[in-house]
């Protein structure tokens, strides 16, 4: 719980309330479930391999390419230091 309020107190605002962001939703990953590929490459992770997901939808790319630029921006990024493709797994969990 410390965590999920440092999460969205420091890691959302830079981006969340900015006007090129139309929605800015995180979930808590609980479970991991299957691949969501038929051949999956190596074994399935026993644990979940990200703790978090972040799902952004913007109505200008071009504002948030330059907003990723800043140094808020860049610290965003650090912040969220691993990309996942969370198509590749299937997991479950919930929204904070």
């Amino acid at each position: 719980e410390e965590f999920d309020n440092y999460l969205i107190k420091t890691k959302i605002p830079g981006i969340r309330g900015a006007p090129w962001c139309t929605d800015f939703k995180t979930w808590k990953i609980d479970k991991v479930f299957g691949p969501a590929v038929s051949e999956p490459e190596g074994e399935l992770p026993a644990e979940p391999p990200y703790l978090y997901v972040a799902k952004i939808e913007v109505s200008d790319l071009d504002a948030m390419v330059s907003f990723l630029g800043t140094d808020a921006g860049k610290e965003f990024v650090k912040s969220w230091s691993v990309y996942i493709d969370p198509t590749a797994i299937f997991t479950m969990g919930h929204e904070i």
